[in-house]
């Protein structure tokens, strides 16, 4: 459809109002205008036709007004809702934008709060540990408690190599007095010997004179 259809529509639009048929009574009234200005009537006749005619162009006249102050109206609505729809728009971009921040912020929080409970937790580990000055004169003691016991260590392996010493030496002397005795026993084994064989050379006389002795 080229423009000036388009503006022939518009035109008729406007023409016909809200469609009650004003563009017909405009025909009408063009043919009624030429048919007056070539009728030959009495005056009172063409005075009553010609008012009838300012009637009919009256109430084209005000149908026209009409249909362009709706016309007004509607395209002042299509502004308004233009207007209206991009505000909407504007506000849906703002309030994914707001949206976006507030996640962001959201996830900073988190990252915030858990930061600071690692914070905590490591603060309360290190409040259950003593300060530096303490750890080193804590240190210090178990250094120098370590340098007594590595002292007396050597004293009691000093002191274990005597006893091993002794008891040595003493293992020794147990050895040589079981040599001792032993020797001394077989010295005892041969006097007893040797006194056996002395009382069997003994004669029954004596042995006679010796139970006398007793009996007496």
């Amino acid at each position: 459809m080229s423009n000036s259809e388009e503006d022939v529509m518009k035109m008729r639009l406007l023409v016909d109002g809200d469609g009650t048929g004003d563009d017909r009574r405009l025909n009408m009234m063009l043919k009624a205008l030429i048919k007056w200005c070539n009728a030959e009537e009495d005056q009172q006749t063409c005075e009553l036709t010609y008012q009838r005619m300012l009637t009919q162009l009256a109430s084209i006249e005000w149908n026209m007004t009409k249909s362009r102050l709706a016309a007004s109206m509607n395209e002042a609505e299509l502004e308004n809702y233009s207007n209206v729809h991009k505000k909407v728009e504007s506000g849906i971009i703002s309030a994914r934008e707001e949206i976006d921040e507030t996640k962001a912020e959201l996830v900073e929080a988190k990252r915030i709060r858990k930061n600071r409970m690692e914070y905590d937790a490591l603060a309360k580990v290190i409040m259950n540990h003593p300060d530096r000055e303490t750890s080193e004169a804590r240190l210090e003691q178990v250094k120098s408690e370590q340098r007594q016991l590595e002292e007396k260590q050597v004293k009691l392996e000093d002191k274990l190599d005597i006893r091993k010493k002794q008891f040595h030496v003493l293992v020794s002397t147990i050895h040589q007095l079981q040599d001792l005795l032993a020797e001394d026993e077989e010295e005892s084994e041969c006097k007893t010997g040797d006194l056996s064989k002395d009382c069997n050379l003994v004669s029954p006389a004596s042995e006679d004179s010796m139970e006398v002795e007793l009996a007496d």
